[in-house]
């Protein structure tokens, strides 16, 4: 487990002391009374466990490191207690390793003190722990409220929910795994599909709840779980992550139990039950349509993709994280880990002392290799949650991030400049370290600010459409009635192509007429009593009649599609359009006046000067079965557009591009959806050879030459342009 000095009084470094080790060497030190132990043996190995039964706190050590804990009897220092076993034998346990071991005890509140200052001691360790406490629960970013002891509705329960951990329903969970893994691989097209309104109207609503259910059923399988191998259950309650609540319960006490297949069936209780509700789900989707197939691709999405992604993940401490602990056989791996990834990399760059180790040798590469993945891990959730938070709840954001920064980051700063800066400092730094240090981070940001170039080339997006083609919308909703022509025919300007039936636009068309004749006889008759203001409001009634009709009687003679001109039309399963209901504004077909195709490179605001450069250039773009060729730019338009140029570009359709849904003034037919943000079309010419192997909407990229700029410039402008996509997605999802 990590170990690192303690700010203990009693055994802190006189002040001039030239030995720090001096003070923990003659310190009495005593276990506290309350605290239990279990034996346990597992694949020939022996440790033990320790129970802090005030704190619900678990740990584990050896057995030699649990020799000289229980030899600590407040009455020897440490030095004599070590001189005492190694003259019966025990020599395991060094004068370095002893000096950790009695760091680790203090800072983990498992010892008191036999001197005059141990009250002060005690009462300043709960004064610790309580400000670690009410820092947890202030922390508007992340924090946690217990609500109510769940034991005894969980010991009620469990008699009844046992099934859920039976061989049974084990069978019964990997026939539910083939079947839904049968729907997946025969409808993946359909599951897609499927995907893309998830978030839209009102349905985040219902995601919430499905969410609030699951996270709950989670829970309640740990607790059953947990009760079934004779564990507690004291707490129960919600974890807050950016306002999100998760429920969560207190299942500790599995450390108790004998077996680790026990508590790895315990970590993965939650999951187990999730997933057979995301298999169920999935299959009742497969099978129905309408409103209950929707809710049912719901769960379905919450009870999979999320919990394994956010559960299944091992570099988090939720239930990934303690099934690899255990099927790894290393105890405390996320504290062992982190703790000594930070103290290495302080020896490194400040040249302070390294803590010793207190995990076996053969623990070394997995705990190396797990504190390095969790602490890069660690900050970039904690820095994400922190710019999520300041951008997602407006100017309220903003405070939020502070907090957020001031609590994650700031106090562990102050906390490390104490123990390696101030004039108390437990650990001092080697100034020399320190400075080297800094001078080759100092080195590093002017290599890539001013010496180091970006690379040369850049690319964007690209897609193939038909030169100077036109797309065909509805102007009306209807059922297609009869397709009048096929993918690839010539056509005539003004020639029908479509048609569409609408019965409830005709009868609207028919009763505005009636209504218009009904309204000139009415004014008519005003007129003629001489009721001038009632022939005035009759006038002003028909006049808007008119203009009713009018749009009604343009939205009907949309229903039969014309061609707006003399080319060619393309559509693809045209012939499968026959009986289907198209809404106003959706897209039918294509028009090009000649075969001839071109590219259009949908390019980023920051990458035009790069663009603009290279216009007399030739560019490269790569096409899937086409692969590399070059061609020249023929256009490059000045005006930058958040509409996108082609469907295909659109994340809806698979494309790249993320897009967001436009206001009715952006498109007088309905929302319509636009770019994320505006970018730049620049048309590429194709040769007749290269078209003629090309089909519309097939997508590709462009490649071309990069104005100079330095690496760091470049990585700074990317990563920002790419945190703002993030955010700007992330608000869209939460508005």
């Amino acid at each position: 487990m990590s170990i690192s000095p303690t700010n203990d009084p009693q055994i802190q470094l006189a002040a001039g002391a030239p030995d720090p080790n001096a003070q923990w060497l003659q310190a009495r030190l005593k276990l506290r009374a309350e605290l239990k132990f279990d034996t346990r043996t597992e694949d020939g190995n022996t440790f033990v466990v320790v129970e802090d039964p005030v704190r619900s706190k678990f740990f584990q050590i050896g057995i030699a490191e649990f020799e000289f804990i229980a030899s600590l009897d407040g009455q020897c220092t440490t030095a004599e207690v070590l001189t005492q076993l190694h003259a019966n034998g025990h020599d395991t346990i060094g004068q370095s390793q002893a000096i950790a071991i009695s760091q680790w005890l203090v800072q983990s509140n498992l010892i008191i003190s036999e001197t005059t200052g141990s009250t002060d001691r005690l009462k300043t360790q709960l004064q610790s722990l309580n400000n670690q406490t009410l820092i947890s629960k202030i922390n508007p970013i992340s924090f946690k409220v217990n609500l109510f002891n769940p034991n005894p509705l969980l010991s009620a329960a469990q008699p009844y929910f046992d099934w859920m951990f039976s061989k049974w329903f084990f069978v019964v969970w990997l026939i539910g795994l083939v079947w839904a893994g049968q729907v997946v691989l025969t409808q993946w097209t359909k599951l897609a599909t499927a995907s893309q309104g998830i978030l839209s109207g009102n349905s985040w609503i219902t995601l919430l709840v499905f969410w609030l259910v699951l996270k709950v059923v989670h829970e309640f399988a740990h607790g059953i779980a947990c009760k079934r191998y004779g564990g507690e259950v004291p707490e129960a309650g919600v974890l807050f992550l950016l306002f999100t609540p998760m429920a969560f319960v207190n299942v500790t006490s599995m450390w108790r139990f004998p077996s680790r297949w026990q508590r790895i069936i315990v970590a993965a209780a939650g999951m187990y039950v999730e997933l057979f509700v995301s298999f169920v789900t999935l299959i009742v989707w497969a099978n129905t349509e309408g409103l209950t197939a929707d809710c049912a691709y719901n769960v379905f999405l919450m009870a999979s993709v999320t919990t394994i992604l956010f559960n299944a993940n091992p570099l988090m401490r939720f239930d990934g994280y303690f099934i690899l602990s255990d099927l790894l056989k290393v105890p405390n791996l996320y504290t062992k880990g982190t703790g000594w990834f930070g103290d290495r990399a302080k020896h490194l760059f400040l040249g302070t002392e390294k803590t010793p180790n207190l995990y076996a040798p053969q623990e070394s590469k997995v705990v190396k290799t797990y504190g390095s993945l969790a602490f890069f891990w660690k900050i970039s959730i904690s820095v994400g949650l922190i710019i999520a938070a300041s951008v997602m709840f407006n100017g309220a954001g903003l405070i939020l991030g502070a907090i957020g920064v001031a609590l994650w980051f700031g106090l562990p700063l102050m906390k490390q400049y104490k123990m390696h800066f101030s004039n108390e400092a437990r650990k001092p730094i080697n100034r020399r370290r320190a400075i080297v240090s800094c001078l080759a981070a100092a080195l590093l940001v002017g290599a890539l600010f001013w010496v180091l170039k970006a690379p040369a080339t850049k690319s964007a997006p690209a897609v193939v459409q038909f030169a100077d083609e036109t797309i065909l919308r509805s102007a009306a909703d209807g059922f297609v009635d009869e397709v009048l022509i096929t993918s690839g025919d010539a056509v005539a300007k003004g020639q029908p192509l479509l048609r569409l039936r609408n019965e409830n636009l005709t009868l609207e068309v028919d009763a505005l007429v009636d209504e218009i004749k009904a309204t000139t006889i009415q004014q008519r008759i005003y007129r003629q009593q001489k009721e001038l203001a009632l022939a005035k409001v009759e006038e002003e009634n028909l006049t808007g009649l008119k203009k009713q009709l009018a749009e009604k009687r343009e939205q009907a003679a949309g229903l039969v599609v014309r061609s707006p001109l003399t080319g060619f039309v393309f559509a693809r399963n045209i012939q499968h359009m026959l009986g289907s209901f198209v809404n106003q504004g959706d897209e039918l077909m294509t028009v090009a006046q000649r075969k001839t195709k071109e590219i259009v490179v949908s390019v980023d605001q920051l990458d035009l000067e790069s663009i603009q450069l290279a216009q007399d250039k030739p560019l490269r773009i790569a096409l899937p079965g086409i692969g590399l060729f070059e061609s020249t730019i023929r256009r490059v338009d000045p005006r930058a557009s958040n509409h996108p140029t082609h469907p295909s570009l659109c994340a809806d359709a698979g494309g790249p591009l993320p897009m967001k849904p436009g206001s009715k003034s952006d498109n007088e037919a309905g929302p319509d959806m636009l770019l994320l943000s505006p970018r730049f079309d620049v048309l590429v010419s194709l040769d007749d050879e290269i078209s003629k192997t090309l089909h519309s909407g097939q997508r590709g990229r462009a490649f071309f030459t990069a104005r100079t700029q330095s690496l760091g410039s470049y990585l700074f402008l990317a990563a920002s342009d790419w945190l703002k996509t993030q955010i700007d997605q992330a608000i869209l999802v939460a508005s």
